[in-house]
């Protein structure tokens, strides 16, 4: 059987540093192994160049056996593709959207022969958890995805006064399932723990809808010329309080925000490529296009 493991959480709350982690070291237990991780998007993988062997379309093969694939639209097909190879993995991980629900994902291998859920994982942000579970548009969609975890993963205690403790124990009022700080012994039991049965999938995907929609309002810019980084600088000043998420690259800069905190990291020059999520009705995306054309000029 080939085990399948779900990476859920809301947007950042880490899923995509944890996936770099494993990508880059993954667990003793693994050796020899190799794993097929399917992401939202390659931009976000921050994969050391020395460790990738090819480059081919929506694949980036590695060194040490694993492989890095964009999670297609059709991603039934593609697990079904995985699952009857001749040369499928040890194991596949998927990473959830952050804007939806983990469990939709998981019930996608149900009825595929030869799949198997290992497991949902569902990374909780220790910073944010307090406030976002009361939040009025997202909260509903973080205590589904926290119910629809069979193991929580804490991230960012470090970030907190202390240290976790308290989103620890807020956490453990609204789940039974175990509760873990991210660590690189959970990130080998997310590899290396027993598979559990699919025949409750269909149960769970009936009160899973798919909420992105519904809940967030979404826009994709790109410009053939580098923006402006001061300029833009003061722009996501302004727009930051009102993003959920935005990340990408500015033509000369990588791009990461989440909440009202964001990092601009020099990169090489390309091509500006960005993408913004917002909660349904906080910002006006057309004005945002509009002034992000403009830094462009």
């Amino acid at each position: 059987m080939l085990p399948l493991t779900i990476l859920g959480g809301y947007l950042g709350a880490g899923k995509t540093t944890l996936i770099n982690r494993l990508l880059a070291h993954p667990p003793a237990a693994f050796t020899g192994k190799r794993l097929t991780i399917l992401v939202n998007d390659f931009g976000a993988i921050n994969i050391d160049a020395e460790l990738i062997e090819a480059h081919d379309g929506d694949t980036i093969s590695l060194a040490n056996g694993c492989a890095c694939c964009q999670l297609q639209d059709d991603a039934l097909q593609q697990l079904q593709q995985l699952a009857k190879s001749e040369t499928r993995p040890d194991h596949v991980l998927i990473e959830a959207s952050g804007a939806g629900e983990p469990a939709r994902l998981a019930y996608l291998g149900y009825g595929i022969k030869g799949l198997q859920l290992a497991g949902i994982y569902v990374a909780i942000d220790a910073t944010t958890l307090a406030a976002k579970r009361r939040d009025k548009f997202v909260g509903g969609l973080i205590h589904r995805q926290i119910a629809q975890a069979d193991y929580c993963l804490l991230t960012k205690t470090d970030l907190t006064e202390d240290a976790g403790a308290s989103a620890q124990e807020l956490l453990a009022s609204l789940t039974q399932a175990p509760i873990a700080r991210a660590s690189d012994e959970v990130l080998a039991d997310m590899l290396t723990s027993a598979s559990r049965s699919l025949t409750d999938m269909p149960q769970m995907a009936e009160t899973a809808p798919l909420l992105a929609d519904t809940l967030f309002d979404t826009m994709s810019f790109s410009a053939q010329t580098p923006l402006d980084i001061e300029k833009l600088t003061a722009l996501l000043d302004e727009v930051a309080p009102k993003l959920a998420r935005a990340k990408g690259h500015t033509g000369t800069h990588r791009l990461q925000l989440v909440g009202e905190r964001y990092t601009l990291l020099e990169a090489e020059r390309r091509a500006p490529e960005l993408v913004f999520i917002a909660e349904k009705g906080k910002l006006d995306l057309a004005a945002l296009t509009s002034s992000l054309t403009a830094l462009s000029e």
